[in-house]
């Protein structure tokens, strides 16, 4: 290997690594709350249908300040909208550790929706800017990679940290990861500021309806997708697993799903499918999934959780990947703008799934949100190549 190859594969990787640090700290509040939903349920005394506001309103705060957020990081540059962003969550963490109160929680869970707003694109464009074009696949996988890691790790706080110290500390320790990452954002010259130096319209040299096509498929996707990390615990409790193995369950379908958003990377870098097709595909299995965790017994449950976290929520990696791909002169303004339908259905998703919680019972909203997956793997089949 030369020195040049060499120094390209250590930037590559410091980027990499830094991008799936600020992403996993800014998805933590809300998955740290789904994942001890048990613990916060019965010290605050709310039901499921609080905990989908408090999920609803993360996304939904991002959904709103998304658009402005990418235009903020054409403007201010991919490494301090990083910066910026993993500072915010991880004092929104810090916040939600001390939180007195369901209300202090829910507040804070909302306000931590801003800083992961801004975390994304600017970490969409860094990726953009900072990893050779044959690997630019496996960066947005890897990016996308870490919100299972946020579930995963929010699986093994439950026996390992709140059903020892408390659930108070599993935040503190998030919020310092926060710093760290804040801190270790590499410096690339050319992701100090956007190419262009000005924010351009996201459909500019696209096809702005296949935008607004990914944007819908996406929110409704997401939909489905964001109760995994809110309600796969309480679920599993309620079919027969103990409060630690119910954790212990969400970490398993957390692995599965960022093992096969790698591997979904991987592929596309290697072969160039048609990436539209694909996330259709992948859509399409996970309602199969959602649909088999409605079924009360613990295997069946299990197996759901595994193709739902596989491939119901596998494919945001590939959704931003051709985005990039669409609008490559415009990378976080596009992505922003197909992201807020993805915030829009993370946030009335877990909403939506409460209150169906609340009134038909937990199998009937995962038979929802099979539905909602169905829906969005159609959509996307109109989308042209």
């Amino acid at each position: 290997m030369t020195a040049v190859a060499a120094q390209r594969t250590v930037g590559t990787v410091r980027v990499l690594s830094s991008v799936a640090a600020v992403v996993t700290v800014g998805v933590f509040p809300v998955f740290l709350v789904g994942g001890l939903g048990v613990q916060l349920q019965r010290e605050f005394g709310f039901g499921a249908a609080m905990l989908g506001v408090g999920a609803a309103g993360f996304f939904g705060v991002a959904a709103i300040s998304s658009r402005t957020m990418g235009w903020l990081v054409e403007r201010i540059g991919a490494r301090l909208g990083m910066r910026i962003g993993a500072l915010g969550s991880s004092l929104c963490l810090f916040g939600i550790a001390a939180a007195p109160s369901s209300w202090w929680l829910l507040g804070l869970l909302w306000v931590g929706g801003l800083p992961n707003s801004l975390a994304q694109p600017a970490s969409n464009l860094l990726i953009a800017q900072g990893i050779p074009v044959n690997r630019r696949g496996m960066g947005f996988g890897v990016k996308q990679s870490s919100i299972p890691a946020a579930t995963l790790l929010a699986g093994v706080a439950v026996p390992a940290v709140a059903l020892t110290i408390g659930w108070r500390w599993v935040f503190v320790i998030a919020g310092a990861i926060g710093l760290i990452a804040a801190i270790a954002v590499p410096r690339l010259p050319e992701a100090e500021r956007s190419r262009s130096g000005r924010a351009g319209r996201s459909g500019k040299g696209a096809s702005r309806s296949a935008l607004v096509l990914l944007a819908i498929s996406g929110g409704l996707g997401s939909a489905a997708a964001n109760a995994l990390g809110a309600f796969v615990t309480t679920t599993a409790v309620e079919v027969g697993f103990s409060p630690s193995a119910a954790g212990l369950v969400l970490s398993l379908g957390s692995a599965t799903g960022l093992v096969i958003r790698l591997c979904a990377g991987v592929v596309a870098d290697r072969w160039n499918p048609n990436l539209v097709r694909v996330i259709s595909g992948m859509l399409l299995i996970g309602s199969i999934g959602f649909a088999l965790m409605a079924v009360d017994s613990p295997v069946v449950f299990l197996l759901g959780v595994s193709i739902g976290f596989g491939a119901g929520w596998a494919w945001p990696g590939l959704l931003n990947f051709a985005v990039a791909k669409i609008a490559p002169d415009r990378v976080a303004s596009a992505t922003s703008f197909t992201q807020t339908g993805v915030y829009l259905g993370g946030s009335s998703g877990p909403l939506l799934f409460g209150v169906f919680a609340e009134h038909a019972g937990l199998a009937g909203a995962w038979l929802a949100a099979g539905g909602a997956a169905i829906i969005a793997g159609v959509l996307l089949l109109f989308i042209r190549r």
